[in-house]
């Protein structure tokens, strides 16, 4: 009786109170509901619409900015560089990533779990070490024109080209294509194709005429993933390009940040915008409902029947899942062993060995200090995002369905935009508000992207949980806060933790926002590092890469053990 009587759907029963309960149970929603939606409404969604009537009435009223981004020869000559560098490597990486994700429905378990940490490697390496990484190998004499000497190609220049963009863009988002294939894959009864064979079809045909079109909903959330990301990005194409093929972000960056034309640049971004809403909704329409779940790397059961044994693999997949293996950990594997270079230059392999990068990165008055605010922005975003996220996914659970789709969508739409628009709708509004520069405007910033990471994570797991069980408690006489202290919080606490360790790593890792919100005395250890790069070249990089790395990878292993450790409590 209890818990017919706290239902938000229960039908009139002429019982006082059943119908307030659900309207304070809606209410409620709202309320847990109000201070993300308020922060996202003042950080993003304002600026964002002052930067859309910028992009109109800046330097004069009408459309001379959006007509100049295909009018004006160079404008679109990028647009158009940009558009097919994201289709080049959203196919280059669906051509490695299908393989590989095939290769991990096939395999046996152990094996399948050293494919799935190999690809979330590159999760747990900072973006711009990665980047760095990939600097430092494709650079003039470096590892790559050694090892292409032999086939007559060691000549061929590598760095400062698209090549060398789209081959470092590619290996960053492959786990964004293989995570959504094998979420799609995994899904798949295994005996189909074996049924087809039976029929008398060969084995081609038959993965292609069967497998092929059930994976298809994966293919088309990876490459449409992967194609909005490359749109925005920044960083890889400033350090391992150049100014005669850059990418729209750049030119975005020095129309805003050096020329303070809010009004063209603004107009890129709405472009951007634009694009990136037309693909995902195309993809949505290609692809129906489960676009949205693959993309996000779901890993459901496997509907196949190996048993847990794995099938045979045949030899070219081992040979191209290997491959890839080494393409995803190459980044890693040159980071460290950098850190330890006595070299005065960008060296791999290394020939002599010291730790003066190391001294030099815990003693400079430059890093220490970036690194001192890098770790007090992280914990800031970290507190403010959890406990805004978390309020968040309460609410979503206790609203209507019809509302808590749009509602979702809204909390999570700093994840589809361009991160490039996300940096410029900031600098903007907070250059008007004084906040440009300092530690502050960072943390809000870094909290407005974090905050979609804790609402995913606490969701998922408030819908692992029975929610019968606050009412249950109640029933036998515990009161709303003593239930929710002494049983709804242990269930979600492990949703809670891992949104704090993703707002802290999201965080850790940005360097966009950083670069345009930059000051002398707001500098993170990402803007210190690019800057180490582009400005000067100091090799005290490589040891601050490594601490990126394990700044990173540290509370995301230690967030996963602890989530092992609780589920293995909660099966005893």
């Amino acid at each position: 009786m209890a818990v017919s009587t706290v239902a938000p759907e229960a039908p009139p029963t002429g019982r006082p109170g059943a119908a307030p309960a659900g309207r304070v149970r809606k209410s409620s929603g709202w309320l847990s509901l109000a201070p993300a939606l308020l922060a996202l409404v003042v950080l993003f969604v304002v600026p964002l619409a002052s930067l859309v009537v910028d992009s109109f009435t800046e330097p004069e009223t009408g459309l001379g900015n959006y007509a100049s981004l295909f009018t004006d020869g160079y404008t679109v000559k990028v647009l158009g560089r940009t558009l097919l560098i994201a289709l080049i490597v959203s196919v280059a990486g669906v051509l490695m990533a299908y393989p590989y994700a095939y290769a991990m429905t096939l395999v046996g378990p152990t094996m399948r779990a050293v494919l799935v940490t190999i690809v979330l490697v590159p999760f747990w390496t900072s973006m711009l070490a990665r980047n760095f990484a990939w600097l430092v190998l494709l650079q003039d004499g470096g590892l790559v024109q050694k090892i292409l000497t032999p086939f007559g190609l060691g000549d061929v220049r590598l760095l400062g080209t698209p090549l060398a963009v789209g081959i470092s863009m590619t290996q960053v988002l492959l786990p964004f294509l293989v995570l959504p294939l094998y979420s799609s894959m995994s899904q798949i009864d295994g005996r189909l194709v074996a049924a087809g064979q039976s029929l008398g079809a060969p084995r081609a045909r038959a993965f292609r005429r069967i497998y092929l079109p059930l994976s298809t909903p994966g293919v088309v959330a990876g490459m449409s993933l992967v194609f909005v990301l490359s749109l925005g990005f920044y960083v890889t194409p400033a350090l391992l390009g150049s100014t005669r093929s850059a990418m729209i972000a750049q030119v975005i960056n020095v129309r805003a940040k050096e020329l303070l034309d809010f009004g063209g640049a603004g107009a890129m971004g709405i472009f951007l915008l634009i694009v990136t809403l037309l693909v995902l909704g195309l993809s949505r329409r290609l692809a129906g409902q489960n676009v949205a779940v693959a993309a996000a790397g779901g890993q459901p059961t496997r509907a196949g029947t190996t048993g847990g044994q794995g099938s045979s693999v045949r030899p070219w997949l081992r040979i191209h899942t290997t491959i890839v293996s080494v393409v995803l950990v190459a980044p890693t594997l040159v980071i460290f062993p950098m850190s330890f270079s006595a070299a005065t230059t960008f060296q791999f392999p290394p020939d002599e060995w010291s730790l003066r990068w190391y001294e030099n990165l815990f003693t400079s008055p430059e890093w220490t200090a970036a690194i001192l605010n890098t770790i007090q922005v992280g914990v800031y975003v970290a507190v403010i995002a959890t406990v805004l996220g978390t309020m968040a996914a309460f609410g979503l659970a206790r609203l209507r369905p019809r509302w808590r789709g749009a509602v979702n969508g809204f909390l999570l739409s700093p994840m589809i935009v361009p991160h490039i628009l996300v940096a410029l709708v900031v600098f903007s509004a907070f250059l008007r508000l004084g906040l440009n520069g300092t530690l502050i405007g960072i943390i809000l910033a870094h909290t407005a992207m974090a905050l979609p990471f804790v609402v995913i994570a606490v969701t998922a797991r408030l819908q692992g949980m029975d929610v019968r069980l606050p009412a249950v408690a109640a029933s036998l006489g515990a009161s709303p806060v003593s239930a929710f202290r002494r049983v709804t919080l242990p269930l979600v606490l492990p949703g809670i933790l891992s949104g704090a360790v993703l707002a802290f790593v999201s965080s850790l890792d940005e360097v966009v926002i950083a670069l345009f919100l930059q000051a002398p005395g707001a500098i993170t250890l990402p803007v210190q590092m690019f800057n180490s790069i582009t400005v000067q070249i100091d090799p005290t990089i490589s040891a601050a890469s490594s601490l990126m790395v394990v700044l990173v990878s540290v509370p995301i292993l230690l967030a996963q053990l602890a989530g092992a450790r609780r589920s293995k409590k909660g099966t005893r």
